[in-house]
């Protein structure tokens, strides 16, 4: 099983924790990932705000590369793939870009949680799976960019998606239940309106802890990135500690595959989760 792999700039900077992980955990399951050649930035940080046409072009360069190595490709972090999947949309319903851009839609782009919930590989996570994460108890949270646009996503179910939970089952960690799957951290605001995102943020995490969670899990960069590092701020504004550990899907599989690497992924965490995951026999 092989992917074309676009890991972006975030897993190449700030997240290089869910690019280590990611990878790690694909070749344990015997799923090859062969990076784009020479990728280029897909533009989710600021191109697709100030110029629709860059909105296009960045992303459309790299498809063509991925079509040309003749696997579908698989963007881990929700804003790359969102940028994809709309870039290969726009392709074919604009002529001008179709020139430019000869992509020829013959693979298909998918999410990392995506990737990891395909039979097949879910079948390999049964198969290999060393360490049942029994007694772990998790609330997925998927975010705005995994299921928005719901037009270009197309995720399995906007309001209440799955990918992640079936995975987090498989390897015995308890999913609990929680309606703020899809909610907004308040990521892209970190710098215009940090009052906002602290409070976006400490709802989230507030609703975590209510419903008994250990950990919360996602896939995406910028809410990892964001619910790790805000905690101090939010201990500081609330007069209380707040030390939620915020993993990666990834991060996760890593654990129920006994991944020796795992606790250098750890170790790149703002709230450490190690302490927790020991007390649970887990690492």
């Amino acid at each position: 099983m092989e992917f074309s792999y676009y890991p972006g700039c975030s897993l190449k900077g700030s997240a290089q924790e869910l690019d280590d992980s990611f990878c790690s955990v694909s070749q344990k399951l015997g799923v090859v990932l062969r990076e784009i050649p020479d990728w280029a930035c897909c533009g989710a940080s600021s191109a697709h705000m100030v110029d629709h046409y860059l909105e296009a072009a960045l992303p459309a360069g790299d498809l063509i590369k991925a079509e040309r190595m003749g696997h579908d490709v698989v963007a881990p972090c929700p804003g790359c793939h969102v940028r994809m999947k709309a870039a290969s949309q726009r392709i074919f319903k604009e002529p001008e870009l179709a020139r430019q851009f000869p992509f020829k839609g013959t693979i298909k782009v998918l999410s990392g949680s995506e990737m990891f919930s395909l039979e097949a590989v879910m079948q390999r996570l049964k198969e290999r799976k060393v360490k049942s994460l029994e007694g772990l108890k998790v609330v997925p949270y998927y975010g705005c960019l995994a299921v928005r646009p719901v037009e270009v996503v197309e995720p399995d179910d906007p309001e209440n998606p799955v990918a992640m939970d079936k995975v987090l089952e498989l390897l015995g960690a308890e999913v609990l239940s929680w309606p703020y799957k899809t909610d907004c951290c308040g990521g892209s605001l970190a710098v215009t309106r940090t009052d906002l995102v602290v409070k976006l943020s400490r709802k989230l995490l507030d609703m975590a802890r209510s419903v008994g969670a250990d950990a919360l899990v996602t896939m995406c960069p910028m809410c990892q990135a964001n619910l790790d590092t805000r905690q101090v701020d939010i201990s500081k504004a609330a007069g209380r500690v707040y030390q939620m550990p915020i993993l990666y899907l990834s991060e996760v599989i890593g654990l129920a595959l006994k991944d020796t690497k795992a606790n250098s992924w750890f170790d790149k965490h703002i709230v450490s989760p190690k302490k927790m995951l020991a007390s649970k026999g887990l690492l």
